[in-house]
């Protein structure tokens, strides 16, 4: 019978499945291949079906097999929604989290990480910078931020607040190349570009009171392609960039740099949190969450 079949049976069942092998699945649960076969039997035992079809070279589900495996992953799923749930429901947050963020934006909250993990010690934070999409969207993390949408049904997003890009340059550079007044007096100065995780140059982008957009390509005295070198390449003095404001963190307010022709500023995408779909969301989470807002002055 069905209710006499053990939830590790399922549980190597899954494995096997997934897998396509009674060896690959015994190394991922860290048990023997006979052990495997032991278990996947006596599964089908109780249930009285052939889940798969066995020949020397192949490993393959049956009808019955492929019906069994779609039910028992969304039980596994219900019994982890429940886990969570009861996490979520912990008053302390806890756990270790894992969370994946742009090398730009995700440079300042290092630096305030331990305001966080003071005020919440019982919460391990595994942070990961990338501006890779595909370091996003794959490995099992609880939070990804990201400039913009992820067209992607496993995510919800949450957003955390607006950007803008904002022309800029360090205080020193601006001090022996002079602050220049208009958009044409860009081509004069030092510039310094980003390349986008599609491999594409970004342009700098301006926004006139009209509405009108202008779009200027400079000659590059260098090209970054990570946000945390291209911001600290501003700050060194190298040249004038266009930069999300939210990158650039305290270093406007503290005059390390400046912005320059604000009133042509190009208002930018959202900066969400996302989080996967289909998952209560813990405790660990809505806390971190909120840490990230403050970070993004959006409280």
């Amino acid at each position: 019978m069905f209710q006499k079949a053990l939830l590790n049976e399922i549980v190597v069942f899954i494995a096997v499945a997934e897998c396509g092998s009674f060896t690959l699945a015994a190394e991922s649960l860290n048990s023997t291949k006979s052990g495997t076969g032991k278990a996947v039997k006596k599964l089908e035992e109780g249930l009285g079906l052939k889940l798969f079809n066995r020949t020397t070279r192949s490993l393959r589900l049956t009808e019955e097999g492929r019906i069994f495996l779609e039910a028992s992953k969304h039980a596994i799923d219900t019994i982890n929604e429940a886990k969570l749930l009861l996490e979520s429901r912990k008053d302390d947050p806890a756990g270790r989290l894992r969370v994946n963020m742009p090398i730009g934006i995700g440079r300042n909250v290092v630096n305030n990480l331990k305001y966080f993990t003071q005020e919440h010690p019982k919460v391990t934070v595994e942070l990961a910078l990338s501006d890779r999409f595909e370091d996003a969207i794959q490995g099992e993390w609880d939070i990804v931020v990201r400039i913009g949408e992820l067209e992607d049904s496993s995510f919800i997003a949450k957003k955390l607040c607006l950007s803008k890009r904002v022309l800029c340059a360090s205080a020193d550079y601006l001090a022996t190349r002079g602050i220049p007044q208009s958009l044409h007096e860009l081509r004069i100065h030092d510039a310094l570009m980003f390349r986008a995780s599609n491999g594409k140059i970004r342009p700098w982008m301006f926004q006139e009171s009209s509405g009108n957009l202008t779009e200027i390509t400079p000659n590059a005295l260098a090209i970054l392609s990570d946000g945390r070198s291209f911001v600290d390449a501003v700050i060194a003095g190298m040249g004038i960039a266009q930069v999300y404001d939210v990158a650039l963190g305290s270093t406007i307010q503290q005059g390390q740099v400046i912005e320059l022709l604000p009133e042509y500023a190009m208002p930018g995408p959202p900066i969400n949190a996302l989080i996967p779909s289909g998952r209560v969301m813990p405790a660990k989470t809505k806390v971190f969450i909120e840490f990230l807002k403050t970070q993004f002055n959006l409280a």
